[in-house]
């Protein structure tokens, strides 16, 4: 794919955007303000504008692997005065919602396969989303369907270290300024923010010689209800874009009672990565 990604033209809005502005961007059919634009307020029409051309571009982007995106035409608008005002533009979605995480993350990582040579696996990866998507009406677990299955079949088709490569570089995209001394602490306070993790504990093994590890504690983790295995790939691919050096290793993962999950996690200055999409469960503790 060329051209920006969802994350660049989502920060292009945010930079646009301002506390109590008068003008909203819509779209001029429906009246729906959508994300990437939800909530967001301007200073002037020109700003509003350029706002709606960015948010034309965002949407463009998203229907490239998801042909069922809607479309909207959108306008900038001025917001009426507060004697004649009847409406106000919808707040919904945002950059800081579950939606937005899980489509700056598939875009990311099809944009990567695309630049690593993978077009025709992009195509069958959205091949599999779309014959099973169709049977799934919530919007949150629509796109936490996208999630579980990028990470199903990168881990079906591809090697640790192709997964590795093209992880690596999608967490270029979106990673969250941070600086955390405690990134993988980071991580799991991002994917609880999302609804992604409910709680999560991390305990540092004394004896790591090799690097740093952990057993990662988490409750309720959204992409395995329906699966056996513990699928890996936003945990991995948000450390990756805060450790984009060491080799990161998600292993031994065993599904406890009240929907917990217990999982190692390594990282390491040499080696090789591993269990950066899913890992299968050996069995139950």
């Amino acid at each position: 794919m060329v051209g920006d990604t969802l994350s660049k033209i989502r920060a292009r809005i945010d930079d646009l955007t301002v506390e109590g502005g008068e003008y909203w961007v819509v779209c001029g059919r429906t009246g729906v303000c959508p994300v990437p634009v939800a909530g967001a307020r301007f200073p002037d029409r020109e700003t509003a504008d350029r706002a709606a051309e960015a948010a034309a571009a965002y949407r463009a982007v998203l229907r490239r692997w998801d042909p069922r995106a809607p479309c909207y035409d959108f306008i900038a608008c001025e917001e009426p005065s507060r004697a004649a005002r009847t409406v106000t533009p919808p707040v919904t979605g945002g950059t800081a919602s579950l939606t937005g995480f899980c489509h700056d993350v598939a875009a990311a990582v099809f944009e990567t396969l695309s630049a690593e040579g993978y077009a025709n696996l992009e195509s069958s990866i959205m091949d599999v989303y779309c014959e099973t998507a169709d049977a799934i009406d919530d919007p949150d677990d629509l796109c936490l369907h996208l999630l579980r299955t990028l990470s199903f079949e990168l881990g079906a088709r591809l090697t640790d270290d192709e997964q590795s490569a093209v992880l690596g570089g999608a967490a270029t995209e979106i990673a969250e300024p941070d600086d955390s001394d405690r990134p993988l602490d980071a991580t799991l306070r991002r994917l609880q923010r999302l609804d992604i993790v409910d709680e999560y504990a991390v305990d540092a093994h004394a004896d790591s010689s090799a690097g740093s590890a952990w057993t990662v504690t988490i409750t309720d983790y959204a992409l395995t209800a329906r699966s056996a295995s513990l699928p890996t790939l936003p945990i991995a691919i948000d450390l990756l874009g805060r450790l984009p050096g060491p080799a990161l290793t998600l292993s031994d993962p065993h599904r406890l009672d009240d929907g917990e999950w217990r999982f190692d996690l390594a990282v390491a200055e040499d080696g090789e990565s591993g269990g950066l999409v899913r890992v299968q469960a050996d069995g139950t503790a």
